[in-house]
């Protein structure tokens, strides 16, 4: 089993979160970014012990859903609340971004 390049999968997560903001919040895709990319700092070392566990198998990828879900860097998104974006597409924006993370890392380690 190859080791996990975290580096590499950050890089790939952070692209991800435009790609995200851009299909989930149009108007709002720099709000989003910026977000997007502060919650992925937030939780950076969350998500390298995380990959780690998945590529070993201690993690499943329901497991790496539940643990996204109870992150609070994923419920911030000041800048989205700040710009008056409803409660509803914050969600949508935040479920996208708890989506792009599982696939990519579980992609990443071929789970």
């Amino acid at each position: 089993m190859n080791a996990i390049d975290f580096n590499q999968l950050y890089d790939s997560l952070k692209s991800g979160v435009e790609t995200v903001a851009k299909e989930s919040l149009n108007s709002y895709v720099s709000q989003a970014t910026k977000d997007g990319k502060n919650a992925l700092q937030d939780i950076k070392t969350n998500l390298q012990r995380w990959a780690v566990e998945v590529e070993t198998g201690a993690l499943t990828k329901e497991d790496l859903q539940f643990l996204l879900q109870e992150e609070t860097a994923l419920d911030e998104l000041t800048s989205l609340k700040e710009a008056g974006l409803a409660a509803v597409q914050i969600d949508k924006f935040r479920n996208g971004l708890i989506n792009m993370i599982i696939s990519t890392v579980t992609g990443s380690v071929k789970v």
